[in-house]
């Protein structure tokens, strides 16, 4: 028996409380930590700074989904951060990556063909500045030691 698997068809992607429909979409963790070493051999671990960072690349429509929220703050860079939800369940299972405190950047306002034959697209990135960082299934990639006292 065949079993469904997890595809890019089967997220929702949410902006807030805004659907917006992907064309490709992404979620980087840069996880700091290093191995210590003791003359030169490995011996442990210390601990070092994480960063993440969503890309969204969406057609002109879903576009002027963000760009109605850029109209409302008076700019781009007045767009306060806001929370990105990726959900997807098949009978394999479920994915559910929460990211909190996406501060958007525009990195590609445009990319198109001049011969035609694709739609012209924009890429959207953005970094995350919330002590809530990324949840993964409901799983907090941060400890609660880290977040302590923030």
């Amino acid at each position: 028996m065949s079993v469904k698997t997890l595809g890019g068809k089967d997220f929702d992607v949410f902006i807030g409380n805004t659907m917006v429909h992907v064309i490709e979409a992404s979620v980087k963790i840069t996880d700091g930590r290093k191995a210590k070493k003791v003359r030169g051999i490995t011996k442990g671990f210390v601990d070092g700074p994480v960063d993440a960072e969503v890309s969204l690349k969406v057609d002109h429509e879903n576009f002027l989904l963000i760009e109605g929220v850029a109209k409302k703050a008076g700019s781009w860079k007045g767009i306060e951060p806001f929370d990105i939800s990726f959900l997807a369940e098949v009978a394999a299972g479920s994915k559910n990556v929460e990211v909190f405190g996406v501060l958007p950047q525009l990195e590609e306002v445009l990319n198109f063909k001049a011969e035609g034959g694709e739609e012209d697209t924009t890429t959207v990135k953005g970094v995350v500045t919330s002590t809530d960082f990324v949840k993964i299934n409901g799983i907090p990639y941060l400890t609660d030691d880290e977040v302590r006292d923030l």
